[in-house]
């Protein structure tokens, strides 16, 4: 028979302190998860930093077309446009990486050229240009401004 007043042997498994083990597991995966986030975190602020200083020369070419591109807003009443500055935007327009916004710039170029060379014609063919340009515009400046860039008139 065993004595109750005596203490146990010490390999009995009755200690009173919780064991580490799980306490420190559950403290390496907060610090993990910790360290992942702070990681994130880094990785995010540093994408935005550099889109924010990013030069122009960064950007898509057709974006940049856009920003030079407030002349073809008078195409049909304002100043002639030069033939070399409407060669040089079809040729930005065409580079493009955007589908949509080379295709309309590269109309909206052409029905201005278009329209300036028919200047002060009455004809049918002059007055579908025309109204071909004023249907076009709302889309140029829309294409324009889905990339940042606003057209004024």
């Amino acid at each position: 028979m065993t004595n109750p007043h005596v203490d146990p042997a010490p390999d009995a498994g009755t200690t009173t302190a919780p064991s580490a083990g799980p306490l420190r597991r559950r403290r390496r995966g907060v610090v993990a998860t910790a360290a992942l986030l702070g990681l994130v975190l880094v990785g995010v602020g540093a994408v935005l930093a550099y889109q924010s200083f990013a030069s122009p020369a960064d950007e898509d070419i057709g974006v940049r077309a856009c920003r030079s591109s407030g002349v073809l807003i008078h195409g049909e009443q304002g100043p002639i446009v030069p033939r070399e500055k409407l060669v040089e935007l079809t040729e930005l327009f065409e580079a493009s990486a955007d589908p949509h916004l080379a295709k309309v710039g590269f109309t909206t170029v052409g029905l201005v050229e278009r329209v300036q060379r028919m200047r002060g014609e009455t004809s049918p063919g002059a007055e579908f240009y025309r109204q071909s340009l004023r249907e076009a515009l709302p889309d140029f400046v829309a294409a324009c401004g889905k990339h940042g860039v606003t057209i004024e008139g």
